[in-house]
């Protein structure tokens, strides 16, 4: 029996997803895929395939719409993907290129917006009109929610939470400060697991200095090469002291970070997606102790922190979001 559903597509800048997503959230079907290689056109080429696979697997389907998640900057009117520096990509019409190509209405957003939107549609958020997202992954990003409205800022760049910039230690010539993207995003914390292991150890603000490191051998993915959020959240589940202390700091930045934004927003509630959303447990207890402690405006200021409800796929249902909300429109 055929049954309308999204085309939903996560765009992120190491792999991308694409998939088939009801109007009421649930996944039905979904492949990830690595890029072949890094360019405008290759990228687009590549997501173009993985679309195709998915409709000629599927023909019992009938497809009302595309949505596809943006990293970098998006315009959502003109379907432009504006940029995203780090893949190499300016200027790309992804939405007019796909909607000409399939012949079917494409609605693109900023990945974080988008599942922003997800969580208020189908996660924690449904009864919340103020939250703050954030995105850690590969990188962090951010997405508010105000009044009831995704909110995106004068020119679209609003909730770019990985720029603000949080004390990571005293260096010769006093604290050193650094964006908290550098330091708590998935590469940031296999950098600070490293440099455990290799016996680096900083003194944090109000913190002791870091336990652990010794001789341990660091444990990688099974792939090779270094570890990732994965592996080091398994060693620290085992105990593991440098992989526990990496994810304290990971706490200790991400709050300070959250504490800035929920001084100046006071949010309902915060939520915390992307990849490392999944190792929650392991560095919710830093991250809470700092945010109770640098945000003190008054009594009940301290917002609750959650991981998404989402799961990985946030960003597949944060995609089929966009039409749910364009169709409406």
């Amino acid at each position: 029996m055929e049954r309308e559903v999204i085309l939903a597509v996560d765009i992120g800048g190491s792999k991308y997803v694409a998939g088939l997503v009801a109007a009421d959230g649930r996944v039905i079907c979904k492949e990830k895929y690595l890029w072949s290689r890094m360019s405008a056109e290759q990228v687009t080429a590549d997501i173009i395939s993985a679309m195709e696979r998915v409709i000629e697997e599927h023909p019992e389907m009938k497809i009302s719409a595309v949505g596809m998640t943006i990293p970098g900057l998006a315009d959502p009117e003109t379907g432009m993907w504006i940029s995203a520096s780090f893949m190499g990509i300016y200027n790309l019409p992804i939405g007019e290129i796909v909607g000409r190509r399939f012949g079917l209405p494409v609605y693109i957003e900023n990945d974080c917006n988008a599942c922003a939107l997800a969580e208020r549609m189908f996660g924690h958020c449904r009864e919340a009109g103020d939250f703050l997202y954030l995105t850690v992954s590969n990188s962090i990003g951010g997405a508010l929610f105000l009044n009831g409205e995704l909110y995106r800022g004068f020119k679209g760049n609003a909730g770019e939470v990985g720029l603000i910039h949080v004390d990571v230690g005293n260096g010769p010539d006093g604290p050193v400060r650094v964006a908290v993207e550098d330091c708590a995003s998935g590469r940031g914390l296999a950098n600070g697991y490293l440099a455990l292991k290799a016996g680096e150890r900083e003194a944090l603000p109000g913190a002791s200095n870091a336990p652990g490191g010794g001789t341990e051998r660091c444990s990688l993915p099974a792939s090779g090469g270094a570890p990732d959020g994965v592996s080091i959240a398994r060693l620290a589940k085992e105990g593991e002291p440098a992989a526990r202390e990496a994810f304290r700091r990971e706490g200790i930045y991400l709050g300070q970070a959250i504490a800035a934004c929920c001084a100046v927003l006071d949010p309902e509630v915060v939520i915390i997606g992307g990849g490392l959303s999944l190792a929650f447990e392991h560095y919710r207890e830093a991250l809470c102790e700092v945010l109770a402690r640098e945000l003190h405006i008054s009594t009940g200021a301290v917002p609750p922190v959650r991981p998404t409800a989402l799961g990985y796929d946030g960003g597949l249902i944060g995609a089929a979001a966009l039409v749910v909300r364009g169709m409406k429109r």
